[in-house]
């Protein structure tokens, strides 16, 4: 069996080898002659699957690392008898970590009280219902909006989007990006929504570019009704607006679910469903690595509670390298294309907060609660 897959997809080789011939290529690099004589095709959304790549090819099985298919053009696939299999719920995990190193740099900056502050979570799938499970635990006031949920559900656990803009701290953004249709998202977030918004708000956005209005949320910005922006996601990627990347205060390049674990359990689950699909033995998850146990360390610069959350966070996620590198990179070169590409493949390695052990508790009063806030967040206890 032949296989290609996109080289900077971790462990995929490796994982992958024990079903065929693996042939690695990098993303931007998968074309029609690539795949013409492959069976199984696995990439990341970097790679645009559709008939143009894949006609006249004997492709078989598509995989996606990935949660979204945007990239893929799963009408084509079904008639053309494709089986397609992605990575929903892999890195829900990491993108949460993420928004939670954020919020943890906009609550030290600003010198607020996150666990104080209430959320408002807009698409509550696998990222965002894993956000609000971890907010509700940590006593933050928690609102949700979900329409195709809530239509399932009942109302009970939702709020309508007006109010929940009026009601949030925060807002966090985790829906698809829909075009059409009564749930379209596109542009969800756009002036009128910001409008409602209390002066001051934080608002995160990870799910996909289109989904919030850059325009309306430079305007906002530069308005001071948004005090606190963080933007993982682009509406032209891989062209960042750069008025936007200016005035946010973390700004990176659709990193958010890049830890190393969301990464495995995304090959993982690939391998798995092309092994189902061609009655294949499968490899253990364990052939991916073993998780390493981290230590946290205490940080001498916490003066409060907020500050220990940060400084602590920050040795699992390194939000503010990330935004440092993410502006050097397309500051310093015209081919922002390849600048954008070559920092998510570079991007360095990230662990899952399971993958680290909380430090003891401080014996100061402020930051006393800190090792449990931690565990909370799924940290293993002191030892």
């Amino acid at each position: 069996m032949q296989i290609v897959l996109d080289a900077h997809i971790p462990f995929a080789s490796d994982i992958f080898s024990k079903m065929g011939e693996v042939h690695a290529v990098a993303g931007h690099d998968i074309g029609p002659e690539t795949v013409k004589n492959a069976d199984m095709l696995v990439v990341r959304s970097i790679t645009r699957v559709d008939k143009e790549l894949l006609n006249g090819s004997r492709i078989r099985f598509v995989g996606s690392a990935t949660a979204g298919t945007d990239h893929i053009d799963t009408e084509y696939l079904s008639g053309s008898g494709v089986q397609f299999a992605n990575a929903p719920g892999a890195n829900a995990d990491s993108v949460v970590e993420y928004v939670l190193a954020s919020l943890a740099l906009l609550s030290s900056k600003s010198g607020e009280h996150l666990l104080e502050k209430s959320i408002g979570i807009v698409g509550c799938g696998n990222v965002g219902g894993r956000l609000a499970d971890l907010c509700t635990a940590l006593g933050m006031a928690v609102f949700l909006n979900d329409p195709p949920r809530e239509e399932e559900e009942g109302s009970a656990l939702f709020t309508p989007l007006p109010e929940l803009l009026e009601r949030c701290d925060i807002l966090s953004i985790h829906t698809p990006l829909i075009n059409i249709g009564r749930h379209s998202t596109l542009d969800l977030i756009s002036h009128e929504q910001i409008g409602l918004l209390r002066e001051g708000t934080w608002l995160v956005h990870t799910a996909r570019g289109g989904v919030c209005n850059e325009g309306s949320l430079l305007r906002a910005r530069r308005e001071g009704r948004l005090s606190g922006l963080v933007i993982d996601v682009w509406e032209n990627e891989p062209f960042p607006n750069s008025q936007l990347m200016e005035a946010a205060d973390v700004a990176t390049g659709h990193i958010a679910g890049y830890s190393i674990d969301a990464k495995r359990r995304g090959v993982m689950m690939i391998r798995e469903a092309a092994s189902r699909f061609f009655e294949s033995s499968g490899t253990s998850a364990e052939s991916a690595g073993d998780p390493i146990e981290r230590t946290i360390t205490e940080s001498g610069r916490a003066t409060s509670e907020t500050g220990h959350l940060d400084s602590v966070i920050r040795q699992m996620v390194a939000i503010r390298g990330d935004d440092q590198r993410f502006r050097a990179a397309m500051a310093r070169t015209e081919d922002r294309t390849l600048a954008f590409h070559t920092y998510r493949a570079d991007y360095p390695e990230r662990y899952s907060f399971s993958a680290y052990r909380a430090p003891a508790t401080s014996t100061d009063a402020r930051i006393s609660s800190g090792a449990q806030i931690l565990i909370a967040l799924g940290l293993q206890s002191p030892g």
